[in-house]
């Protein structure tokens, strides 16, 4: 990743002070800096994070899992143990408790033997397939997206809330889409305009700086073979920064063949330095977008709160913490799967827990 670029702008030694527009060009060169040095961090803590999450948190999961099958498991087991004595509306409650701890296993399970076993499971004992509960859960949600968005999500079913959400991500986007068609009709306002015109300036000032560098570097111009290795050499670079509408790369290059220096560049005219600014701003919101990017990727595969605040330098705490939560809950399920050991015991046990459940439910 290109290093910081700050000395790209300053004040030329006893020359005028720079401009309201070159001081936002070195503003946004501040916060490139600073964004493209977050995404380097987020790749290098995300790929450290990934390696001790499998070598450390992984195993806790599985062990959970399998704690939590067997649990399961000894739950349906009580049904049967007359000992037990349970009532019809305990009966009731446990079937309702299996359901739920069987269809979480279904989801979470990697184990194709385990999630097969708990689909058998749940069936028994909510008298329906789980894939038919989900299809309607699926269905409802659909239903009140749609009410809501009024949106068309069409005669499409979904398997899960991540399929129904980029389902409703692609409706939005046409939607967009479509209500920009409706306004090619019309006039466009002034502030479309403008927006317009800055855009077009902006590549075209990509376009000024990319042709320099063409021109500068065109073999015809070599010196001898060494030079025309160097131009050779440096002309991908160039290709690959425009393509990629990457000014500071461009400027970057300017700086390595001495085609402009810092002095010029804080001579350049505020109309000129306000066309970089659009191309750096928008340089700066891809960048941001990548960072949120990584955020949101490693949420999604490592089973976290998308709204749990996350930062790299931070990750490491992070995996000390899920280390300790996921011990804390694997005691739990092993002391839970002690409780219910012997009948008599065990009912006693989820008697307790469903008072304890009963009352944390109360709105008061």
């Amino acid at each position: 990743m290109p290093g910081p670029r700050r000395h790209l702008v300053a004040a030329a030694p006893g020359g005028p002070a720079l401009g309201p527009e070159q001081r936002r060009f070195n503003q946004l060169l501040e916060k490139i800096d600073k964004a493209r040095t977050l995404l380097q961090a987020w790749d290098e803590q995300g790929q450290l994070f990934a390696v001790a999450h499998a070598a450390r948190v992984a195993p806790l999961q599985a062990e959970l899992l399998d704690c939590q099958a067997r649990l399961v498991r000894r739950l349906e087991a009580l049904l049967g143990e007359r000992q037990a004595k349970w009532t019809k509306a305990e009966r009731r409650r446990l079937r309702e408790d299996l359901c739920e701890l069987g269809a979480g296993l279904i989801d979470a399970a990697e184990d194709e033997a385990v999630g097969a076993e708990m689909r058998a499971l749940f069936r028994r004992h909510a008298g329906h397939g789980y894939d038919e509960e989900k299809a309607d859960e699926m269905a409802a949600m659909k239903e009140m997206f749609e009410r809501f968005s009024g949106l068309d999500l069409g005669e499409q079913a979904f398997e899960s809330e991540r399929d129904l959400l980029h389902a409703a991500h692609r409706s939005l986007e046409a939607e967009h889409a479509r209500a920009g068609e409706r306004r090619t009709g019309r006039k466009p306002t002034s502030a479309e305009r403008r927006r317009e015109r800055e855009q077009a300036e902006a590549s075209q000032s990509l376009r000024e700086v990319y042709r320099k560098l063409a021109a500068a570097l065109h073999p015809d111009r070599a010196e001898g073979d060494a030079d025309r290795q160097r131009r050779d050499a440096l002309m991908p670079r160039v290709n690959q920064a425009y393509e990629a509408r990457d000014l500071l790369a461009l400027f970057a290059l300017q700086l390595e063949i001495e085609q402009v220096d810092a002095a010029h560049l804080a001579r350049a005219s505020a109309e000129r330095a306000r066309r970089y600014n659009r191309l750096l701003a928008d340089q700066l919101q891809q960048i941001e977008t990548e960072i949120e990017d990584r955020r949101l990727g490693l949420c999604v595969e490592h089973a976290l709160d998308p709204q749990r605040p996350l930062a790299p330098a931070r990750l490491g705490a992070l995996l000390e913490q899920l280390v300790r939560e996921h011990r804390a809950h694997l005691a739990q399920a092993q002391r839970d799967l002690a409780q219910l050991d012997e009948p008599v015991r065990a009912r006693a046990f989820m008697r307790a827990r469903w008072r304890e459940v009963d009352r944390d439910a109360l709105p008061f």
